[in-house]
């Protein structure tokens, strides 16, 4: 009797376990639990987001053609100047003494060019008269033209002087504002390139109109042409937005961090004028390179890679009859509600959103009971993440 209960009591747990195993497969077949959203028609709006520095429309960097003391700075910082006035003076003892030298000697030697021209006029006359042999006259004409050359070479060494003379007095070669003054009076102006150390005696800008110069990665540059708009922020002004236009985009890549890294440089212009605004300051340009209204928009949430047939493409899972449709999709703009679809999905389609974790699982004909989420909802979530890089789901 007590074997025979131990029995029933074994055959029990047996069949108990065995429910439970039923059950968990049965549950291991069922649907899975996703997010959703029906495709709707919306506006898309794809833009380029790049980072510079300010720099004035006419900025220049002032030096010296000539070395010298400053004896006579005319100029702060701060004040305007327009183009040609006098912004520094430089000594001028010494190339005062080079000009006076340099006009003696050519007063010298026009003084000889004056008789030498005469002497062979003269002998001219009596060469004509064969009174002198020919050998008289071309020595005659061989030392004019001695003569002259060296007063070609005197009055080059004077107009020399005189142009090193003028270099002494510096004068502005735009209108603008002396934003930077690098020199006082009694240093050292240093002949050179802007480059070489020491060689700036101060810079001049037209605030006015202002620029921002940027880099844009290869893979960005082709959907930049000149003329798009563009909304700016400076760091300094963080609560204040510009509004901007491209106005240059660079033929010639520049090196910018990592060696393979391929940049071109592109200049957006600041619409307006703005008295806070000063070079060098660091700016962030949005730049609009698409518009489109009433098309196809999906979150990028939605948004998949497969490959298929050894290539990488993108897709999309919808939710067919309560199951999983893998489909194909063509992909247009790119913005910050999601990506446009041109092709493969179409209106009042549901498209599978999330969870990651279960949507890189899916597959055709999977079962799914879907959560329909609304844009609002998606809209709000991708806002707490606005600022993280956007991912798509491998599946």
């Amino acid at each position: 009797m007590r074997k025979k209960k131990k029995l029933i009591i074994i055959a029990g747990t047996m069949v108990l376990i065995l429910i439970i195993i039923l059950l968990n497969l049965r549950k291991g077949k069922g649907s899975n639990k996703v997010d959703a959203l029906v495709v709707k028609r919306d506006n898309i709006i794809s833009k380029v987001r790049t980072e510079g520095t300010l720099k004035a429309l006419n900025q220049v960097q002032i030096g010296s053609d000539v070395m010298g003391r400053i004896i006579k700075l005319k100029v702060k910082e701060g004040v305007r100047v327009r183009k040609g006035d006098a912004l520094c003076i430089i000594d001028q003892s010494t190339y005062v003494a080079r000009l006076k030298r340099a006009k003696a000697s050519l007063n010298f030697t026009l003084a000889k060019l004056t008789k030498a021209e005469e002497d062979l006029r003269r002998n001219k006359e009596l060469f004509e008269n064969k009174l002198i042999s020919k050998e008289q006259y071309e020595e005659a004409k061989l030392n004019y033209e001695m003569i002259k050359a060296e007063a070609e070479s005197a009055q080059e060494s004077y107009n020399e002087a005189k142009e090193n003379y003028n270099k002494t007095i510096i004068t502005s070669p735009v209108d603008g504002e002396v934003v930077q003054l690098n020199k006082e009076e009694g240093e050292m102006a240093i002949m050179g390139t802007i480059n070489t150390p020491g060689s700036v005696i101060m810079t001049i800008a037209e605030r006015s109109k202002m620029f921002v110069k940027a880099l844009i990665d290869e893979t960005e540059v082709i959907k930049i042409v000149p003329k798009q708009l563009v909304t700016i922020t400076i760091d300094a002004l963080p609560d204040t937005t510009f509004n901007g236009k491209v106005t240059r985009i660079g033929g010639i890549p520049e090196s910018y961090g990592t060696e393979e890294a391929v940049n071109f440089p592109i200049e957006v212009e600041i619409l307006g004028t703005h008295e806070k605004l000063y070079p060098g300051m660091s700016a962030t340009c949005e730049i609009t390179v698409g518009v489109k209204d009433s098309t196809l928009v999906i979150p990028y949430s939605a948004l998949g890679r497969k490959k298929i047939q050894g290539k990488e493409q993108d897709v999309v899972l919808l939710s067919k009859g309560k199951k999983v449709k893998q489909t194909l999709v063509k992909l247009g703009l790119t913005g910050e509600k999601g990506v446009e679809i041109i092709e493969g999905v179409a209106i009042s389609d549901t498209v599978l959103i999330g969870p990651y974790k279960i949507l890189r699982k899916l597959k055709d004909g999977d079962k799914v009971e879907v959560k329909i989420k609304e844009i609002s909802e998606v809209e709000k979530k991708r806002g707490k993440r606005r600022d993280k890089v956007k991912v798509r789901v491998t599946m």
